[in-house]
């Protein structure tokens, strides 16, 4: 109905009362017929939780279902949002032991159940009505991060990559938390060369697989702004995508993602550290942890 108001008085000028009056008429009779077809489809087809498939009156996610969404539980990593084990612990050691590009990162929850299910519907089954869903739950975990900025931007893909899958999850996932938080979402950065696909490749290989994959889309005025992604594994699309957005202008990256994947293999304390999380999988093979922890504090 907005696009066909808005060609209706671009073309006034041009076409005359009469022919915009024709024009606004099939705009509307276009609107009603949608209105029609969408619920011919609601009868056919009522809503159900995409879940367990329980009939609902609107959203995609029954209560019930939403409940048992993974969450993580504070305390957690003021940086990157990893769980901690010790409330008195700001970071965690991967955090304390390095430097990021990006400001700060939350996720909504554990990339694993229903909210796995719920990325994987959107990202590889086409469901894209899920992105309004999963745009919520960035609204709910987002929220000290938001008052913060200043515009939305998301990980771009490459051209093959967005022709074979037909859309950018992250880019689909922006639109709509940018209806929610009134920030429309910008086109900060562009991919400019095809990299591996991460799945399978461990944390150094990550790094390495997409260092230097993107790039500034342009120059920019803007000064804090929010990136969005499905999930945040090892943080190195975000890192490497943080970089370029400073590249371009940037003073201030943050990073949302629906989830972020659980540690994969139990903490290991080190007495008298003052770093009591250590993920072993983050760490080289061969590394003196009890040595590298004491010379990181």
């Amino acid at each position: 109905m907005g696009v066909s108001i808005a060609i209706s008085w671009s073309r006034r000028g041009e076409a005359g009362d009469d022919d915009a009056a024709e024009l606004m008429a099939m705009g509307r009779a276009t609107a009603l017929t949608r209105e029609l077809a969408s619920g011919v489809l609601g009868l056919l087809y009522p809503p159900h939780c995409y879940l367990c498939g329980v009939p609902l009156e609107e959203s995609f996610v029954c209560p019930d279902c939403y409940r048992r969404l993974p969450r993580p539980q504070p305390p957690w990593c003021a940086r990157c949002g990893a769980p901690v084990e010790e409330p008195e612990v700001d970071l965690c050691l991967e955090c304390a032991t390095r430097p990021w590009f990006f400001d700060r990162a939350r996720s909504f929850g554990f990339y694993a159940g229903g909210l796995a299910e719920l990325i994987r519907g959107l990202k590889y089954g086409g469901e894209r009505a899920l992105a309004w869903e999963l745009a919520r739950y960035l609204l709910q975990a987002g929220d000290e991060l938001l008052p913060r900025i200043e515009a939305l931007t998301f990980v771009p893909m490459s051209r093959p990559k967005l022709r074979e899958r037909g859309f950018n999850q992250a880019e689909l996932l922006a639109q709509e938390l940018g209806k929610l938080a009134d920030l429309p979402p910008v086109s900060a950065l562009v991919k400019v060369r095809q990299t591996e696909d991460q799945t399978g490749l461990g944390p150094g290989e990550r790094f390495k697989n997409i260092s230097g994959a993107f790039a500034p889309y342009g120059k920019t005025s803007l000064q804090r702004g929010l990136l969005i992604d499905d999930v945040y594994t090892t943080g190195a699309t975000a890192e490497e995508c943080a970089r370029a957005l400073l590249e371009g202008g940037f003073q201030e990256v943050y990073v949302l993602t629906v989830a972020r994947s659980r540690p994969r293999v139990p903490k290991f304390k080190v007495p008298g550290s003052r770093f009591r999380n250590l993920e072993l999988a983050n760490l080289e093979p061969g590394t003196d942890l009890l040595r590298g922890a004491v010379q990181g504090g």
